[in-house]
């Protein structure tokens, strides 16, 4: 077996490049959004990982919370979608809860 003189200098080295290198290699923990979700009528399209209103599952919890609106219904319908004015539609389904947005929250 060969020899290499100063080899175990370098051992600390390889481990700091190693360390180094690791979060580069991590995925990552954020999902990005499925540009699809919302199509479908029985889409349920999760809110962004901060969003408290992401806790509802289903429109009524949605609806119940004042600070949440429903994300609106993309997909196809034979007649147009009629929204309220916190994103609640009466003839299309809801497939999202979100907190409001601030322009919303004022009348125009």
């Amino acid at each position: 077996m060969p020899k290499f003189p100063n080899l175990s200098r370098f051992i600390p080295l390889f481990f700091v490049l190693l360390l180094a290198a690791a979060p580069a290699c991590a995925k990552s923990k954020s999902v990005p959004a499925d540009p699809n979700c919302g199509i479908s009528p029985s889409d349920w399209c999760p809110s962004p990982p901060d969003d408290p209103c992401g806790r509802h599952k289903n429109t009524e919890d949605c609806r119940a919370d004042p600070s949440c609106e429903g994300r609106p219904y993309r997909g196809e319908s034979a007649i147009a979608c009629m929204f309220d004015q916190r994103g609640f539609a009466t003839n299309c389904p809801t497939v999202g809860c979100r907190s409001l947005k601030e322009n919303s929250k004022t009348s125009k």
